[in-house]
Formats: structure tokens, sequence, C-alpha cells
């Protein structure tokens, strides 16, 4: 067995940089394990998870140069629990896209 080290930039709002403070590492890090634990594949277009109190959205996307990128703002606690990915959204663009080229 072996491990690859693969860069992944986190991107955080200003709302949640100010929110988290000294836990903003630990706030990315729980984000990554959070997107691991989904099983749903590295890109999320949405997904909440609560670090240190305070309840976070969460997206990440896959770069062309092999970056995984996890961007951080605040969220509604009332939605935590939710998530999006990716391929769903793009299947719902696609059905929005389709009705409306055959309207």
């Amino acid at each position: 067995m072996f491990q690859v080290l693969a860069p992944v930039v986190v991107v955080p709002t200003t709302e949640a940089r100010h929110a988290l403070g000294i836990h903003l590492k630990e706030a990315g890090l729980a984000a990554w394990r959070e997107i691991a634990r989904c099983g749903q594949g590295l890109e999320m277009a949405h997904l909440q998870l609560t670090h240190a109190g305070v309840t976070l959205a969460i997206c990440s996307r896959l770069r062309r140069d092999g970056f995984v990128v996890i961007e951080l703002g605040l969220s509604d606690a009332r939605q935590d629990g939710r998530s999006v990915t990716m391929a769903e959204l793009r299947r719902a663009e696609m059905r929005a896209h389709g009705s409306r080229w055959r309207g």
C-alpha cells in the first residue's frame, strides 16, 4: 500500500473566516472528511456540516490541474444534513434545459 498526497485548496468566505477564527484549518479538514464520508464523489454542489458550533455550507470541485478546491461559507443550521452532488445538480440542469427546449 502507498499514499498519494493530493493538493487541496480551502477557500473560506470572509464571514466563515471570522466565524471560525482559530478553528478555520480544522474546519477545512472536517469539510474534506465529510466529503469523503458521503462517498458520493469529490464534487459536491452543496453539503452542510457543523464545526466548532458554526454551520457551514461546503462546495467542492476538482480542477483540471488536479487540485481539489473546497469552498467554505456560512449556512443555516435548520438545513443541517443537506447535500447535493454536482452530478445531481447537472442532471437537474439538463432536465430544466430539456423542458425549455421542448416547450
